[in-house]
């Protein structure tokens, strides 16, 4: 069975509080959209789970979150079965698309199938979210009103089919560190319903994308990584509405005309940034 691992993009993120355990209280809005990993399964006579993956940074299996995904899935289904999964990275990591998250979620909706567990739903999202906060997203993906510490999940109804450029600079912004930079109180805490109504309705054109996209945590790293500050600039100068994504390092630009992708490609090049075109992506269209 080979599946595709979407990466997201947050339309809009604004972090509340900060919990007693230490972690965020966010509201946010999650897109996923047609960057992919790739997963590729195959079972195996032994009972074990061999893991696979060309990229350098993830030169031990064991701490990869597939990995950690699958042994989870086999004790909580009491799997006697092994598997073998090559992963494929094109999501870069420290991006800001959360790679790794699509990853375990693609993982346990595949071995979900393979096997025959065939769980609803709702019990992979519990499952997924004891890897991490984005998993049960990715479960289901598309646009959705995320909440909690990112674990609650709450799909929007829109039928827009947006297209985006994806920019990255060669470096990436650890997440935990992105949040150690948070300082409270937040001033002029921002509202979500305005961009959740208007994905609802359609009438989220380009102009008013440039008012409701949303990122807390630009007023923290923007400083410290005037290269992001710099590419969202090029992006809004190029003609899109733009937003860094996540914590960071990829910002990206919804494109108003895709007649004028080329040009804006043309010109990103320049910057030797790392770049990608895509567009909405509906995961449960795809499982």
């Amino acid at each position: 069975m080979i599946v595709k691992a979407p990466a997201k993009i947050n339309l809009y993120l604004e972090i509340i509080n900060k919990r007693q355990d230490g972690y965020h209280n966010i509201e946010s809005v999650m897109h996923t959209v047609s960057l992919f990993d790739i997963l590729e399964f195959s079972e195996t006579e032994l009972n074990r789970i061999e893991l696979v993956c060309e990229n350098s940074e993830l030169s031990n299996p064991e701490k990869n979150i597939v990995y950690k995904a699958t042994k989870v899935f086999k004790e909580k289904y009491n799997i006697n079965k092994g598997i073998k999964i090559k992963l494929t990275k094109n999501i870069p990591m420290g991006a800001g698309l959360g790679g790794g998250s699509s990853d375990a979620a693609a993982t346990i909706l595949a071995l979900n199938k393979i096997w025959q567990v065939n769980d609803d739903i709702k019990n992979l999202e519990a499952l997924g979210a004891a890897l991490g906060a984005d998993v049960p997203f990715f479960m289901t993906g598309g646009v959705a009103k995320i909440s909690g510490i990112g674990d609650i999940v709450e799909k929007i109804n829109t039928k827009l089919n947006l297209d985006f450029v994806l920019v990255k600079p060669n470096f990436g912004v650890s997440t935990p560190y992105a949040y150690s930079k948070v300082k409270f109180p937040l001033t002029n805490i921002r509202k979500i319903d305005n961009i959740i109504t208007s994905l609802e309705k359609g009438m989220f054109d380009f102009e008013s994308a440039k008012d409701l996209f949303f990122n807390r945590f630009e007023d923290f790293i923007f400083d410290e990584y005037q290269e992001i500050k710099q590419i969202r600039k090029v992006l809004e100068d190029l003609g899109c509405a733009s937003l860094m994504s996540g914590s960071g390092a990829t910002v990206f630009g919804l494109v108003h005309d895709k007649r004028n992708i080329d040009f804006i490609l043309n010109e990103l090049k320049k910057c030797g940034w790392n770049i990608w075109v895509a567009s909405s992506f509906e995961v449960s269209k795809e499982s």
